[in-house]
């Protein structure tokens, strides 16, 4: 017997997936073993797994589309001029699961070949039935969109990630015997425009021509919108309305050059140390690792670049923990700073927790001598922000410090 073609592979592989096609609670499935087995019967011919899938996976998500209103799912959806397609969904679901973006746009009958997740609000309660048993109701909007070629290639990723550094060295105006801590908390670069936070880092600017002996800039996290370049996504999986990642890190590498630069003429060392934020702390390690490429060849600048969620600087007498926020809280940050950095907290005669992560809050608290701050964001607030009253003062903050306690607090507002 002569072997098949592609096409009568297809027949045979057709015929069987509709003989053991079945749907579940997210829609058309077959089961595969079985349509292997009887292929390989019928045929005498082996067949592999990765085979199948790939025929009957087409065969499963095609019928889904062709049969989107006989699914048993109460769905209403619309789709405007520009195709940007509305869909909302209400289904009975045996188990509480999670779904990839792919698998909701699976779920909603809508081609993730063609089309992507712009925004989503989905939410799920349990009912128990007469008989005890519980099931959970599904219930999901989503706006999805036409994917566009609006990939980078990577060579353009690569480009947009490295410039070969200009190496020159920055006479120094003029130095202070105090020192300075600049706390960057929630940048948030993509959502936050280049014009809007210039007046801010003007005002850092003139502030640094006072001549500091040590300055830290304080990276408190969430220096962007998103940890990805290709898609608005925080680090949990939290879809956001889309930015412009290039832009941002254009904007994010023109902010810090600029403030380290001028740094370097008023002040003898710079540090920059780093919390890792819930919206991109893998790209503020990759970030600040070119920040480091960069200035590391001039001696002064010391860019602590890691993975970490909190640290501890030591400047004079002076100890500071940073934590983005997210995940241990402000209260619990000096106990923190004895257990895991006590040589530091043993060297130091002023210690300090620092925070970011809620916008809109910056405080100034000391509990048994340990001096707590919330850092503020000074991103423009949004829709979010403004439905739940969290009304940002839209500000940076910064503190200079004498050998052993702080002195003056200034508060970056123009």
């Amino acid at each position: 017997m002569s072997k098949l073609t592609k096409e009568e592979k297809i027949e045979v592989i057709s015929r069987l997936w509709q003989k053991y096609c079945y749907i579940d609670g997210l829609g058309y499935r077959s089961d595969r073993k079985r349509i292997i087995e009887e292929f390989e019967k019928e045929t005498g011919e082996p067949i592999t797994a990765s085979t199948i899938s790939n025929y009957t996976g087409e065969l499963d998500l095609e019928y889904l589309y062709n049969t989107r209103n006989d699914r048993g799912v109460s769905q209403t959806y619309s789709e405007n001029a520009n195709g940007n397609i509305t869909s909302t969904i209400r289904q009975r679901m045996k188990e509480k699961r999670t779904f990839t973006n792919r698998e909701l746009l699976e779920l909603h009958a809508i081609n993730p070949d063609e089309n992507e997740i712009d925004r989503i609000v989905s939410n799920e309660w349990s009912m128990t039935n007469a008989d005890g048993e519980t099931y959970f109701n599904f219930q999901s909007k989503i706006i999805a969109i036409p994917i566009v070629e609006k990939g980078l290639s990577m060579s353009e990723f690569l480009e947009a990630m490295r410039e070969n550094p200009i190496k020159h060295k920055i006479k120094p105006v003029g130095i202070g015997t105090r020192n300075l801590g600049i706390g960057l908390a929630d940048l948030h670069f993509g959502r936050t425009p280049r014009e809007y936070i210039k007046p801010h880092l003007d005002e850092i600017c003139d502030i640094l021509e006072n001549g500091y002996k040590t300055i830290m800039i304080a990276q408190l996290g969430d220096l962007f919108e998103s940890s990805q370049f290709q898609q608005t996504i925080t680090e949990a999986g939290t879809i956001l309305p889309s930015v412009d990642m290039v832009e941002a890190w254009a904007d994010a590498k023109w902010f810090y050059h600029t403030l380290i630069e001028h740094a370097l003429k008023y002040s003898k060392n710079i540090i920059i140390e780093h919390a890792c934020g819930n919206h991109s702390g893998s790209l503020e390690y990759a970030f600040l690792d070119g920040v480091k490429d960069r200035y590391e060849l001039l001696g002064n600048v010391d860019v602590r670049h890691h993975n970490n969620n909190r640290a501890a600087s030591k400047i004079d007498a002076v100890g500071i923990i940073l934590s983005h926020g997210h995940g241990v809280k402000l209260k619990d940050l000096p106990l923190k700073f004895a257990s895991e950095y006590p040589l530091v907290w043993a060297e130091c005669e002023h210690r300090e927790a620092w925070s970011g992560h809620l916008h809109n809050q910056f405080t100034t608290s000391d509990v048994d001598g340990n001096v707590m701050r919330q850092f503020p964001s000074p991103k423009p607030p949004t829709k979010y922000e403004d439905k739940y009253g969290y009304n940002s003062r839209e500000l940076i903050q910064a503190v200079e410090w004498s050998s052993d306690r702080s002195k003056v607090i200034y508060e970056i507002n123009p």
